[in-house]
């Protein structure tokens, strides 16, 4: 059983990795904060050791990853009316766009992205986090990196 402190600290090194992993995902905050929660909880029913902190941040990751996956199953993700659906608030922010197209990728690109571009990881380190391979990582890279441009284009220049 791990003690309190442990638990704090973990979750206080982890908490915006698994947050991001979340949110790239749902896209929700509300959402986001619960299967954030779910993770943690995972992590605090959990009684596996880890080697060192980079396992146990590669454990919590695929962990959230696979909760946001087994909550997107559920049909019982509430769907929102068209009448709702014209208040909710218009995403016209450059960053909302990349995060809304982010998130409409394919699950193992998706994922791909967060960790090689937000988290730093190389595409050797995913690879053994994900256990694929890492010609596989590169190729999903390049898909998402090809979608990501389709759908909200290159780079403008500014001259």
């Amino acid at each position: 059983m791990r003690t309190m402190q442990e638990l704090t600290e973990c979750y206080a090194r982890h908490r915006k990795t698994v947050w991001n992993i979340c949110y790239s995902y749902f896209l929700n905050p509300a959402d986001t904060e619960d299967a954030v929660e779910d993770t943690f909880l995972r992590y605090i029913e959990s009684s596996r050791s880890f080697a060192d902190k980079n396992h146990e941040k590669a454990w919590l990751i695929v962990t959230a990853r696979n909760v946001c996956k087994d909550e997107l199953k559920r049909a019982r993700r509430k769907n929102v009316s068209l009448e709702q659906a014209g208040e909710l608030p218009a995403a016209t922010d450059e960053k909302t766009e990349l995060l809304s197209a982010i998130q409409s990728l394919p699950d193992q690109q998706k994922t791909a992205v967060y960790l090689h571009y937000y988290e730093g990881y190389s595409c050797a380190e995913i690879a053994a986090i994900l256990r694929r391979r890492e010609s596989t990582v590169r190729s999903d890279l390049r898909r998402a990196r090809l979608t990501l441009k389709a759908r909200i284009g290159g780079y403008k220049d500014e001259g």
